[in-house]
């Protein structure tokens, strides 16, 4: 029985449930069962201004405590960012829906005869524009999204007050990261990034766009080497090499119309039900998001039932990026691919997977410091040029006009992002160190893995760091990804 704040804990809790499977039905591809308004209508209080004042006062208190209790200020922390979140849902409900359900509107008109073609859903053409072998039809794609800046103003404008609110202030740290992980970088871009683009898609420098990089990230030269069909097979052969247990994770790969790309996962039922949404698709590209959804899967079943709500539903967002980063990494490790994946690849090739690495962690710092620019001027043309600049400058392409203001977030998970995939790295190196090289198949490593899911959204980014060794940084991740590059 919950002792602090039980009824706000539990309406936040039910209301996380509710949300969780809204989320997955959408990335399923599957009709929404219930509206964010009428969400929002059935759990009043953790969407209301007194939920977060109650929250924030045993916050502070819990800081205050002596001694301190970092389980208290942990979960009271992850209540008060959750709780924020939902403050901003219901401070524009309307403007809130039409994001979430955007991509599943008939929006886009593809170039052609509209009569013959009609109006397709934005999800329709991410899923099919990486793959376009010809540049000039990805480019017909790509500028025919829309954009949808009315309503993403005024959710950023919400999540602004939502933030004042609760006291939330922009992490320490965040510029200082995102700058050292595109300087860190910019030298292996310039040389092995743009070769390889122009390699793989004819983009000269300087001339590349959005759609050249989905190209090279999506449906590289090795893409054939990773049939659709033999996803979830080459998982399997993996886990039966560490002896790991999916117990709770329920698999769905089912192809539907309205279907996201990639792999999502969400509890729906924890530690009891995890649901894990997956398209299956061709390439390294859909391998990896299959590995990083298991990882949180794995996360979010791995706290006992009688856990408290914040460790079954919240959490430091940078602890899920890094379960999700680590496992997304076997990817890129050539004895893993050969034994699991029995895929051999060039040299060319692996440099290829390393690159997309390098510029993921860089569209994460470049969306960072855009959305740092908003927190200072809103969401308006200057944070929309920032981006674009700093689009050009993480990936040596153009970003449309329209999509100028997409992807940024207001709560900063680009910076959650790095930090989860700097922490992802130590814990390799911490595996590597206590396992040797192929930790992966070695059935005593399962145990360590174990310990980190078993206690689901309950430590911090930060303590795991002090568990291992070391405090936060960025370095460790700047020097993995260029040396996988070499």
């Amino acid at each position: 029985m919950l002792r602090e704040l039980p009824e706000l804990r539990e309406d936040a809790a039910a209301l996380a449930a509710d949300l969780c499977r809204e989320r997955y039905r959408r990335a399923a591809g599957l009709p929404a069962l219930q509206s964010l308004r009428e969400l929002l209508r059935a759990h009043k209080l953790a969407a209301s201004a007194e939920g977060i004042a109650q929250a924030r006062e045993a916050f502070a208190n819990a800081e205050t405590e002596d001694p301190r209790r970092p389980g208290r200020i942990a979960r009271l922390g992850s209540l008060l960012a959750f709780l924020a979140r939902a403050r901003a849902l219901a401070l524009e409900p309307g403007a809130a829906q039409d994001l979430f359900a955007l991509a599943q509107r008939p929006l886009v008109r593809p170039p052609g005869d509209a009569g013959l073609h009609g109006a397709i859903p934005p999800v329709a053409v991410e899923r099919d524009l990486p793959a376009q072998r010809a540049r000039e039809k990805r480019a017909e794609l790509d500028a025919a999204l829309q954009a949808a800046d009315g309503a993403r103003s005024a959710t950023w404008d919400a999540a602004m007050t939502a933030r004042s609110e609760a006291g939330l202030r922009a992490p320490d740290g965040a510029a200082e990261w995102s700058e050292k992980v595109l300087g860190g970088t910019d030298a292996v871009l310039s040389d092995l990034g743009f070769w390889l683009l122009e390699r793989h898609t004819g983009a000269k420098p300087g001339s590349a766009a959005r759609h050249d990089v989905l190209h090279l990230l999506h449906a590289p030269r090795c893409a054939g080497a990773f049939p659709a069909g033999e996803m979830q097979r080459t998982v399997r052969r993996w886990a039966e090499m560490l002896r790991l247990d999916f117990q709770g994770v329920k698999v769905d790969d089912e192809d539907r119309p309205l279907k996201h790309p990639g792999a999502h996962a969400e509890p729906i039922d924890p530690p009891w039900e995890v649901a894990l949404t997956f398209l299956p698709q061709e390439g390294p590209r859909a391998l990896s998001r299959l590995l990083g959804a298991l990882g949180i899967a794995l996360l979010r079943a791995g706290p006992p039932p009688e856990a408290p709500p914040e460790d079954l539903w919240f959490g430091d967002p940078a602890v899920t990026h890094a379960c999700a980063a680590l496992l997304e990494g076997l990817v890129r490790d050539r004895e893993w691919l050969r034994r699991c994946a029995m895929a051999e690849l060039g040299r060319d090739d692996e440099r290829a997977l390393a690159i997309a690495a390098v510029i993921d962690a860089r569209l994460a710092a470049a969306r960072t410091f855009a959305a740092l620019q908003a927190h200072q001027s809103g969401l308006g043309s200057k944070a929309a040029a920032a981006h674009r600049d700093l689009f050009v400058r993480a990936t040596g392409a153009e970003l449309p006009a329209g999509l100028a203001l997409c992807g940024l977030d207001p709560w900063l998970g680009g910076f959650a992002e790095l930090q989860g995939r700097a922490l992802a790295v130590r814990i390799a190196a911490f595996l590597r160190e206590r396992y040797d090289e192929d930790w992966w198949r070695n059935p005593r490593a399962a145990a360590s893995l174990n310990a980190l899911w078993a206690r689901g959204g309950r430590p911090t980014c930060a303590e795991l760091w002090a568990e291992i060794g070391g405090e936060p940084a960025v370095d460790p991740l700047v020097f993995d990804l260029s040396q996988a590059c070499r």
